[in-house]
C-alpha cells in the first residue's frame, strides 16, 4: 500500500504535467491528494492545497471543510483564515466571515478587528473605522475651499454635454465597472449606477479635461494634498469625482489593504444617503469632510431622491 508521501508525490506529477496548460483550474492529482490526507491528515498545507482544488472543482462544500481542516491543524494558519473569509464573502454569508476572522484574531493569526478583512493587512497600524477629522490638519483648507470645487465640478458637467444638477446621473463619466475598476463593479447592486470622474490616478485617461476644466481643483488638491497627489499617480488609491444614482446600493465589502485612509468631501449630498464602515453609519454633509478606513467592511446606500 502506497504511503501518504508517495501518494501526495504522485498527485503532484499528476497536477504539475495537466498544469502546463490550464494552470488557472487545473485540479489533476486530486484524488490522490485527498487520499494521502485520509491516511495522513496532519499536514495543514496539504489540506490548504486541497481547498484550493476542491473550490476549483465547484465542491464547495468539500472546500470550506478543507479549509476548516487546514486551520484545525494549524491555528495560526493566516492563509487559511483568509482564503476561507473570502469564500464565505463571495457567497454572501459575511455573518460567517465575521466569525472566522473573530477566531483568527484570537489565535493571534490575521487581523486585529473582525469587520476588518482585508487580504493584504500590516501590523502595527491603528486599527479604526472611522477617523476624526481633527487628526487632519489640512481639512479646513479643503472644506474652505468647497464652493469652488462644486462650482468646476458642475461646470465639468455642462462643458461635457451633461445637465449641471443634482438630479441627472453624469452619462460622461466612467461608469464603474466597464472602462476600468472592472472588480468594483461587482459590488454594485443589480439596478443600481455608480459612475465616476478620475481626476488623479496611475492612469491618464481624463488628463486634457482635468487640466481644462478643473485648475483650481487641481492647485489646491497639489498645494494641500501633496502627497495624496503623488500616490494617486503611482496607483496607490485615486482621487475622484464619484455619482450614485438615486436607489443604488454599493455591497458590503472590505479594501484590499489597511496603508491608506479614505476622505470623502461631501459635494452633493441628498438626505437618505449613507455608507456603513464596521457596525456604525455615517452621513455626509455638504462642505464637510469624513473619513474612514475602506479596509473595514462597509457599503453605501443612496435612498435619496438625487444624485449622491
Amino acid at each position: 500500500m502506497a504511503s501518504a508521501d508517495d501518494l501526495w508525490v504522485d498527485g503532484i506529477t499528476e497536477y504539475l504535467q495537466a498544469a502546463k496548460d490550464n494552470p488557472e483550474t487545473c485540479v489533476a492529482g486530486l484524488s490522490k491528494f485527498e487520499a494521502a490526507i485520509e491516511q495522513d491528515p496532519s499536514d495543514s498545507k496539504r489540506h490548504f492545497f486541497v481547498a484550493t482544488l476542491l473550490y476549483r472543482s465547484g465542491n464547495l462544500v468539500k472546500a470550506e471543510e478543507s479549509y476548516e481542516l487546514a486551520i484545525a491543524t494549524d491555528p495560526s494558519c493566516g492563509h487559511a483564515y483568509l482564503e476561507l473569509v473570502l469564500f464565505l464573502e463571495n457567497h454572501g454569508r459575511l455573518d460567517d466571515a465575521r466569525k472566522v476572522a473573530a477566531r483568527a484574531i484570537k489565535a493571534g493569526a490575521r487581523w486585529a478587528d473582525e469587520w476588518q478583512r482585508c487580504p493584504i493587512f500590516v501590523t502595527g497600524v491603528t486599527s479604526k473605522a472611522w477617523w476624526s477629522p481633527e487628526s487632519f490638519p489640512w481639512v479646513s483648507e479643503l472644506e474652505a475651499a468647497y464652493p469652488k470645487l462644486k462650482k468646476e465640478m458642475f461646470a465639468l458637467l455642462a462643458a461635457k454635454g451633461g445637465k449641471p444638477s443634482a438630479e441627472q446621473m453624469p452619462r460622461d463619466w466612467v461608469k464603474v465597472g466597464d472602462e476600468r475598476a472592472t472588480h468594483d463593479g461587482t459590488i454594485v447592486a443589480s439596478g443600481g449606477e455608480w459612475r465616476e470622474f478620475v481626476i488623479y490616478s496611475a492612469q491618464e485617461s481624463t488628463s486634457g479635461d482635468v487640466q481644462k476644466y478643473l485648475p483650481q481643483t487641481c492647485a489646491l488638491l497639489e498645494e494641500v494634498l501633496p502627497g495624496a497627489v503623488a500616490m494617486a499617480k503611482i496607483g496607490v488609491g485615486e482621487i475622484i469625482f464619484s455619482a450614485l444614482a438615486p436607489g443604488s446600493k454599493l455591497l458590503p465589502h472590505c479594501a484590499s489593504s489597511n496603508v491608506r485612509l479614505t476622505c470623502h468631501l461631501g459635494l452633493v449630498c441628498p438626505e437618505g444617503a449613507k455608507v456603513r464602515v464596521g457596525a456604525e453609519w455615517g452621513t455626509w454633509e455638504e462642505g464637510k469632510c469624513i473619513f474612514f478606513d475602506d479596509s473595514f467592511e462597509h457599503e453605501v446606500v443612496n435612498d435619496g431622491d438625487g444624485v449622491r
